[in-house]
């Protein structure tokens, strides 16, 4: 068995990586790219959480069903399920266009105002994640 603290250490950096990756297309006004990246690094962030507790085989593409698993831990992390909610609307709508009414597209679909709030919101849940490590 891979040793839960190296293995949480990989799934945080990734999330770190994505994070600022979100950071940057938010600045270059890639809001659908910002939005969807900063729900991946609160997804990967929420993994290496639970992987560092000991979880293993962590299916689960929903930040707003991660959180809940991690609550499991720390009730504390609840605080966390309004913004996995919202970020959970960008993982499919910002990339598909057949999930957008007609004739929207991604990329054109989302606002500045998006944006900084799924960074916020990805950079709020990967400092959370950051403390227990």
């Amino acid at each position: 068995m891979k040793d839960p603290v190296t293995e949480a250490d990989r799934w945080l950096k990734q999330s770190l990586h994505n994070l600022a990756i979100a950071q940057g297309h938010k600045g270059r006004a890639e809001y659908a790219e910002a939005c969807f990246v900063s729900e991946q690094a609160a997804q990967m962030a929420l993994k290496a959480y639970l992987t560092l507790k000991g979880e293993r085989f962590i299916l689960a593409h929903s930040v707003r069903k991660l959180v809940e698993k991690c609550a499991v831990f720390d009730p504390a992390l609840a605080e966390l399920i309004e913004p996995g909610k919202i970020l959970d609307k960008y993982y499919l709508t910002t990339r598909y266009p057949d999930v957008l009414p007609s004739p929207a597209v991604p990329w054109e679909s989302f606002t500045e105002k998006e944006a900084g709030e799924a960074v916020a919101y990805a950079e709020k849940i990967v400092q959370l994640v950051q403390r227990q490590f």
